[in-house]
């Protein structure tokens, strides 16, 4: 077996325990659907001790302690794609908002998963033209063409197809599965050793941590009312890995737009349906995501060509340096010479450490600790010669008592914005008429501090 395909089989694994994992939220929580026992024969046809030995087997592994080994991960990777399905499907629908009378009109209209073939490490055989009719038969008319909905990029492929209705409102959730952190037959260590389970800890926290914060953000075109341009498939073909979630959510976006194509073509979906796309490239390790409502198929439409067509390394390249090319058209004119202090970052030597100074004055900038300026101090009505942070808090104290009903407030943390507020509700004034403090921040420390600026010094209780 070669690399990637031990790969690809314990990631057949985690998907097969992720689809159970969401057929059990299904049955525990009693959702409608249409697809009746149609998993269930399935997964009565599945022996796990069956799919063991013939992935040991394909691996050419003879001694039983190397087998015990493929055993446990194989095992390991079946209950984490479980537990994964069942949360996941959980704070899916969690997320969308609807009430319990909402969600009691809840119907999964169409599920699609696998079980079978490939899935079942090849001991579960069906004819692929009978998987497609079977899963398909969840609609009433069910004369397809299944050869042109089962071509790469096409719905049939996908992992994961749900279409779920609640109201007038359509969901398509489709999501893309893989296994990266397991290749080869080396990295399947004793997880028996407590120092091997501390190294696997350690290299997980160390592949978390080389990543950057813009790898975990997701595309939500649904709540940002910006409409996307089909020039995004050059960011999505700059960064097209085989390794990578951003490959598996552009395969999933292929397969939500093939499938919407489909609906469209058996007048399965009407005008006044609300269809929103949540599109997910979900792996071992990390999770990308994309909400795409209607109005920016293009974008779906972007990923269906970028992973039908096959692009070769000149193209990605390509697309890599017109990407690079942008960014360091921006960053130069975000710098006073930005020019030149762009060109010594990108001509960084990769042996050694290479120095860079770039220096650059900023005009009309105050220190929160400066004084402002007498004729500023006037027109803005606060007392003369006062700092930077006391005017700013003299400023809101001054809407505070007026008759604004809402204040919006801006200023670089550390100003005292929050401290301003505080010392206005802890007047007599305040204290004496009431009032009610939300405050929330995803910084426990800060909470901590909030609560703090409200305890009384002598009493240690709160104000």
């Amino acid at each position: 077996m070669t690399q990637e395909n031990l790969g690809q089989d314990l990631g057949r694994l985690f998907e097969v325990g992720f689809n159970v994992g969401i057929l059990a939220y299904i049955q525990q929580n009693q959702i409608r659907h249409k697809f009746g026992d149609l998993y269930r024969q399935d997964l009565q046809n599945l022996s796990f001790s069956k799919m063991l030995r013939r992935l040991a087997d394909k691996e050419k592994v003879i001694s039983e302690q190397h087998r015990q080994i493929v055993a446990k991960w194989s095992t390991f990777f079946l209950q984490k794609g479980f537990l994964a399905g069942l949360n996941f499907l959980s704070e899916y629908i969690k997320s969308t908002g609807w009430s319990k009378s909402q969600l009691r009109r809840l119907e999964i209209l169409y599920y699609q998963c696998y079980f079978s073939n490939d899935n079942s490490i090849g001991t579960y055989p069906k004819r692929p033209n009978q998987v497609f009719k079977e899963v398909l038969s969840q609609f009433s008319n069910s004369a397809f063409d299944i050869g042109k909905y089962a071509e790469k990029g096409e719905f049939l492929n996908a992992d994961t197809l749900i279409l779920l209705q609640c109201g007038k409102q359509l969901k398509i959730l489709c999501v893309d599965l893989s296994v990266f952190s397991i290749k080869s037959i080396r990295d399947l260590v004793d997880v028996n050793s407590i120092e091997v389970l501390r190294n696997l800890l350690l290299s997980e926290i160390s592949y978390l941590k080389s990543k950057s914060v813009f790898a975990n953000l997701g595309l939500d075109t649904k709540s940002s009312g910006v409409n996307f341009s089909s020039d995004l498939s050059h960011y999505f073909t700059a960064f097209k890995r085989h390794d990578k979630e951003s490959i598996k959510l552009i395969q999933a976006a292929s397969y939500a737009y093939s499938f919407y194509k489909f609906l469209g073509e058996q007048y399965l979906i009407q005008d006044e349906n609300s269809v929103i796309f949540n599109v997910v490239g979900f792996s071992d390790r990390a999770i990308s995501t994309m909400s795409v409502g209607s109005e920016n198929l293009n974008v779906l439409a972007s990923c269906s060509h970028i992973y039908k067509h096959n692009y070769s390394d000149k193209d990605i390249k390509d697309a890599r340096q017109q990407v690079l090319n942008l960014i360091k058209r921006n960053a130069a004119r975000s710098f006073h010479n930005g020019s030149d202090f762009v060109k010594q970052i990108i001509n960084v030597s990769k042996d050694g450490i290479t120095p860079i100074t770039h220096k650059e004055k900023l005009e009309g900038f105050f220190n929160s600790v400066d004084t402002i300026p007498d004729d500023l101090a006037i027109s803005l009505d606060i007392e003369l010669k006062s700092e930077l942070r006391n005017a700013h808090a003299q400023l809101i104290t001054k809407v505070l008592n007026s008759d604004a009903t809402y204040i919006f407030l801006t200023g670089n943390p550390g100003i005292g914005k929050t401290t301003a507020i505080a010392d206005f509700l802890k007047s007599q004034d305040c204290l004496d008429e009431g009032f009610l403090f939300f405050y929330v921040s995803p910084r426990k420390q800060v909470n901590l501090d909030i609560v703090e600026k409200f305890i009384n010094e002598q009493t240690k209780l709160l104000a």
